[in-house]
C-alpha cells in the first residue's frame, strides 16, 4: 500500500470550533453516563454470569498527537484462564451476549468516559492500535491532530469495506471540513447504521468517487 498525501494545511485542531466541540463532547458524555450508568452495570453483570472475569476491556489506543490512552468496552469474549481457544478467529470466542453487543454497539458505552476525561470525542477517526501507527505510515498524519472518535465519516460510509487508504482519506476530509453540523449528521447516520446492520455499504457524503483507492481491497 503506498503512501497517500493527507497533509493538512493550518493548525486546523487549534481552531475555536474545536473548542465548541470539546465543551459539548464533555457535556453530553456526562448526561448520557448519568442515564446510561444503570445499563452499563447491568451489561457488565450479564457478561460477567456469563464468562467469569472483568467485564470491561481495556486497551492502549493512540490518541491526539500521537499520545497513549486507555480505551473501555465492555469485554465481549470468553476469559478462558488455560487459554482454550485462544488462537480461534473471534466469532468462536464471542459470547452470546457478546454478539449482541457487538452487533448494537453497545459494548462501546463505556467509551463515554473517554469522551468524559478528553481523550476521545463523539466523532472523529477512529483509535489507532500503537503496533498499527508504528507500522503503517498513512496513520501518522492530520489524522492524529484531533481526538478519536466514537463514529467517525469513515464508520458510516462502508467502514472497513473501504481499506485503510481509503478510511484514512475520509478522515483527513473530516478534519478539513469539519462542523458542528457535520458531527450531527454522522450521528444520525450511525444510529441509521446500526438499526440497519453494520454491512450497509452507503455514501451519505457521495464521497466514493473520490477515494484514491477504488478498488476497496486495500484492506
Amino acid at each position: 500500500m503506498g503512501i497517500i498525501d493527507h497533509s493538512i494545511s493550518g493548525d486546523h485542531a487549534s481552531d475555536f470550533k474545536w473548542v465548541i466541540k470539546r465543551a459539548i463532547d464533555f457535556l453530553f458524555s456526562a448526561m448520557l453516563l448519568v442515564f446510561l450508568m444503570p445499563v452499563i452495570l447491568i451489561i457488565a453483570t450479564l457478561i460477567f454470569s456469563e464468562s467469569r472475569g472483568n467485564p470491561i476491556f481495556s486497551q492502549k489506543r493512540v490518541g491526539k498527537n500521537g499520545k497513549l490512552f486507555t480505551i473501555y468496552k465492555i469485554r465481549t469474549l470468553y476469559r478462558h484462564h488455560f487459554g482454550l481457544f485462544q488462537d480461534q478467529p473471534d466469532p468462536y470466542r464471542v459470547t452470546p451476549i457478546g454478539k449482541y453487543l457487538r452487533r448494537s454497539k453497545l459494548d462501546e458505552l463505556p467509551q463515554l468516559f473517554n469522551i468524559l476525561l478528553g481523550d476521545m470525542s463523539f466523532v472523529g477517526p477512529r483509535p489507532f492500535i500503537p503496533f498499527e501507527f508504528d507500522f503503517d505510515e498513512n496513520l501518522r498524519t492530520g489524522r492524529v491532530l484531533i481526538k478519536p472518535g466514537l463514529t467517525g465519516v469513515a464508520q458510516v460510509s462502508g467502514n472497513t469495506k473501504l481499506g485503510k487508504s481509503n478510511i484514512a482519506w475520509m478522515d483527513i476530509w473530516y478534519v478539513k471540513n469539519y462542523s458542528l453540523g457535520l458531527d450531527i449528521k454522522i450521528l444520525i447516520f450511525t444510529l441509521t447504521a446500526i438499526v440497519k446492520g453494520e454491512n450497509q455499504y452507503d455514501d451519505p457524503f457521495n464521497l466514493h468517487n473520490k477515494l484514491p483507492v477504488k478498488s476497496y481491497t486495500d484492506l
